[in-house]
């Protein structure tokens, strides 16, 4: 697992798994339309596109998931 795609991952949740991949020496792509997630969340050393998965083209999804190796899903509409 070295090249990671984090959707989500300017989230509380999804930025601190981020931090973690990063700190193992993972590459980390963050998708993530920052609706509720923050662009101060996100790892300099991130790759982030500001996408919304719900209305993303399938050819800029394939694009974004070539050569990844796992893909960890935590976009979310959270209702609490």
């Amino acid at each position: 697992m070295k090249k990671v795609v984090v959707t989500g991952g300017a989230g509380f949740i999804g930025s601190n798994l981020v931090d973690k991949l990063i700190q193992t020496g993972r590459e980390v792509t963050i998708i993530d339309n920052l609706s509720t997630g923050k662009l101060e969340n996100v790892h300099a050393k991130a790759k982030l596109f500001e996408y919304d998965l719900s209305d993303i083209s399938s050819e800029i999804l394939v694009n974004l998931f070539k050569d990844i190796d796992v893909v960890f899903h935590l976009a979310a509409l959270a209702r609490v």
